[in-house]
């Protein structure tokens, strides 16, 4: 044991140090969540409880008044509960309840739990149907499913430490829409339960109407992707960014305006019939308001900016006003971002851990034949062809790789890799608009939404850098062969320089490979569901998460969509160990290939959003939610590259990187989006 620890005391110096950022990042993001400890979170899961509502009825025919008790059924499917400690029966808080939007999960919700809870809310965020951790119970499309929030407000109103008189509900984009349709079914005076005392819809124009002393907000981005269109006075559309100028505004608020007069609606200004009002921070307006929020951003940045969670804020301080037993806080008195800080940190740190880990079970006697392998060569010797089995190791595969000398090398080195890059990006539109929906529909087998055109776009990938990495290959090949006849081929070993000679393995070693990888992707999961036990924080940047998930229903599902994202991820790694020169320092190397990885995709989500920020309308219409899907892959393409890049020269082959890749990829993006379809398990 001794001698094993001093020769591979560094690998597991890297494996302490990535346990240590992991623990140390998610103590440190669960402190800043909990305000130091002051705000207990806690994971629900299927909670239920009851209450009552004592109401008295008049009969208009008798005259009479009699008391009606309706039952109040909260359920709680999904969801992440901050309390803070002062909340109790005898004080009992505000409570508000978040939730997010299409193709979304409760955490991205977070922002505003944190900042509501430290101000002294009791704050919910849930998940809803077919998304996150609430699984789809039959055949609901996702995109407008409701369920979930509704039943998490009464939960809420149930809880004895919950101020009765002040529960509030916001969600974002879909979550907007629910929170609209919830506001509607809640009023009291068209038989609802009239629970609800306030909503904001974030990212969500259309109102269907509230109980008559409900306070209603809307929360939108300056340039919305998909809605606060509307018209002026003279009924001419309008585009978003004009929306506080518009008739759609100036119903919601109800302010009067004139055919051809001008409408100007304050941003953040609250309306008591139609009127201005005006408050100070913390104080509650007593009358029910109508207030719109406008912040310079996007749709998506609606729920992870600092602006718009001024504006959450700002909204329900001015409904409920200050907790009892807390002072106000400055609306732009914000944390949540630290606590985000150290997610990312944590995400990166989760990645760190596969090279020693990798390194580790490489040590083990089964896996230590994974180091090399041997490969059939021909090679000239003596003017005549013979053929060698060569035990190739990763070390020689890098002696042999060739260095770029002429402008000849640097074409064949970077044109492929520009016609591949275009292709993966300016493929994308009708990949979403039409070829996804056509080639790869929804079923219950494969459920989800985006991940069928993702997989098969990424697939498609794939296979068109392999055929043009080969295509090139092999003019290259028949260009040296032609100049130099065959004498060269002894010296450069160009067998050893074919683009599928990285992917030479066994059969032996290709199980070997798969066993290394599931355990690599397991023990990193491993660490993600104990971390979130003990801290209850995740790893995330934005929309990109490693998160817990429901295992019986995920785990087969992953697995059906992992031939397509292997497919993409085996041939990106050929190109990864493809392109690479003896004159390119590594880090050169590994930045070149990230660099082409992602630059397609960028490209047309930079034209796409340029023309958005200077028209106000996207360049491509019908892509404005494609496009955002795609948001994560840019950082996960370049963790991918560097996994691959870094595995293949531990192995001398693309098989283990990519596999992982493959695995973890696949289990990060089917857990953290959404199905129209009940999961099957098995």
């Amino acid at each position: 044991m001794r001698k094993y620890l001093l020769e591979h005391k560094k690998t597991l110096l890297c494996l302490i140090i990535g346990l240590l950022v992991i623990i140390v990042t998610s103590l440190c993001g669960s402190l800043t969540q909990s305000a130091g400890g002051t705000i207990a979170v806690t994971d629900l899961r299927n909670e239920t409880n009851t209450g009552y509502i004592t109401q008295e009825v008049y009969n208009e025919e008798t005259g009479e008044t009699t008391t009606k008790e309706t039952k109040v059924a909260g359920k709680v499917v999904s969801g992440i509960l901050f309390k803070p400690k002062a909340a109790t029966a005898d004080n009992p808080l505000p409570g508000v309840v978040l939730t997010h939007g299409y193709l979304n999960n409760r955490e991205l919700q977070l922002p505003f739990a944190i900042e509501l809870a430290r101000r002294g809310f009791v704050v919910l965020t849930v998940d809803r149907e077919g998304h996150g951790n609430y699984p789809n119970t039959g055949n609901t499309g996702a995109m407008m499913a409701t369920n979930g929030l509704y039943d998490s407000a009464k939960y809420l109103y149930n809880l004895d430490y919950v101020d009765k008189d002040k529960v509030g509900i916001s969600g974002h984009s879909m979550g907007g829409f629910t929170t609209a349709a919830t506001l509607m079914s809640d009023n009291a005076d068209t038989g609802g339960l009239g629970i609800i005392s306030a909503g904001l819809m974030q990212g969500w124009s259309s109102f269907m109407g509230a109980g008559a002393d409900v306070d209603v907000g809307m929360l939108k981005a300056k340039d919305d992707e998909f809605f606060f269109a509307s018209t002026d006075s003279n009924g001419e559309p309008t585009l978003c960014r004009d929306y506080l100028h518009s008739t759609g505004a100036a119903k919601f608020v109800g302010v009067s305006y004139e055919k051809g007069g001008e409408i100007n609606i304050g941003n953040g200004t609250y309306y008591v019939n139609g009127v201005a009002t005006t408050t100070t921070l913390g104080t509650a307006i007593d009358e029910p308001f109508r207030v719109i929020y406008e912040a310079d951003e996007i749709h998506p940045l609606n729920h992870w900016s600092i602006p718009s969670t001024a504006h959450l804020v700002d909204f329900f301080y001015t409904a409920f006003g200050t907790p009892k037993g807390f002072e106000v806080k400055g609306l732009y008195d914000q944390v949540w971002y630290i606590k985000e800080v150290f997610a990312t940190i944590g995400l990166l740190a989760i990645f760190f851990l596969i090279f020693p880990l990798v390194s580790l079970i490489l040590t083990i006697p089964a896996f230590k034949s994974l180091k090399t392998r041997k490969v059939k060569v021909q090679l000239v010797e003596d003017k005549g062809y013979t053929y060698h089995d060569l035990e190739v190791t990763p070390e020689l595969l890098e002696k042999e790789v060739s260095p770029l000398k002429t402008p000849l090398d640097w074409i064949f080195y970077f044109v492929p890799a520009i016609i591949c890059t275009m292709f993966s990006g300016f493929i994308i539109h009708d990949f979403v608009t039409e070829w996804g929906n056509r080639w790869f529909p929804n079923t219950q087998l494969y459920p989800q939404d985006t991940t069928n055109w993702v997989a098969l776009w990424s697939a498609a990938c794939g296979i068109f850098a392999l055929v043009v990495i080969l295509f090139f290959y092999i003019i290259k090949y028949g260009i040296h062969r032609y100049k130099y006849h065959d004498e060269q081929l002894n010296k450069d070993s160009v067998e050893l320089q074919n683009p599928l000679a990285t992917a030479k393995i066994s059969g032996t070693g290709l199980l070997k490979t798969l066993v290394v990888a599931f355990g690599v992707v397991i023990i990193l999961y491993l660490i993600v569901f104990l971390n979130w036990a003990i801290f209850k924080t995740d790893f995330r940047l934005w929309t990109f998460a490693i998160k817990v998930f429901n295992i019986p229903e995920m785990v087969p599902t992953a697995m059906r969509y992992l031939l397509f994202f292997a497919i993409f991820y085996l041939c990106a790694g050929i190109a990864n160990q493809t392109y690479r020169a003896k004159n390119l320092p590594e880090w050169a190397t590994i930045a070149i290939n990230a660099f082409f990885n992602i630059f397609g995709i960028a490209l047309v989500i930079t034209i796409q959003y340029a023309t958005f920020k200077s028209t106000g309308e996207l360049w491509q219409g019908d892509m404005a939610l494609g496009y955002i899907v795609l948001f994560p892959i840019l950082p996960i393409l370049i963790i991918a590259t560097i996994i691959s890049r870094l595995l293949y020269k531990k192995t001398g082959n693309v098989w283990l990187g990519s596999l992982i890749n493959a695995i973890l990829f696949t289990m990060i993006t089917v857990s953290g989006t959404a199905a129209s379809f009940a999961y099957v398990m098995g």
